[in-house]
């Protein structure tokens, strides 16, 4: 392992070179040189094609839209949504009503006698509700 030996020119190799020079092999500086010079040229292909790869995808990615139409769409022969004047026109009727009751209850709320017992109910239920009669624990 050590190239202990003779050389090629039939002198003595000394033991502590362990691999001959390229000067005293001139085949393997050749096909060194050949290698080297292979590599360089592969590493420069495989860069170049690398370099051609990724802008192929870039532009493979522009070229694709991002939504894809399956079916085009087609406009309904009638409507089936709800009838919005209907729901309108309930609404209207409905908030027309709750106005009403609510305004004839409060003018028999005020013309009602304070010693009815409805109304005396009424009032111990708000009062009781507001806070302003609540009985604190024992």
């Amino acid at each position: 392992m050590g190239n202990i030996g003779t050389k090629a020119d039939g002198s003595d190799q000394k033991a502590d070179q362990l691999y001959p020079s390229i000067r005293e092999l001139p085949i393997l500086g050749v096909t060194y040189s050949d290698l080297s010079r292979q590599l360089a040229m592969q590493e420069g292909i495989y860069e170049t094609l690398t370099k051609q790869y990724e802008l192929a995808k870039v532009e493979e990615a522009k070229e694709i839209p991002s939504i894809k139409v399956l079916d085009e769409p087609q406009v309904p022969e009638r409507k089936s949504s709800s009838y919005r004047s209907i729901i309108v026109l309930l609404g209207v009727l409905i908030s027309a009503f709750a106005g009403i009751v609510w305004i004839v209850a409060c003018k028999l709320w005020e013309i009602t006698d304070d010693s009815h017992p409805a109304k005396a109910m009424g009032t111990d239920i708000v009062r009781t509700i507001r806070g302003h009669d609540a009985v604190a624990p024992n």
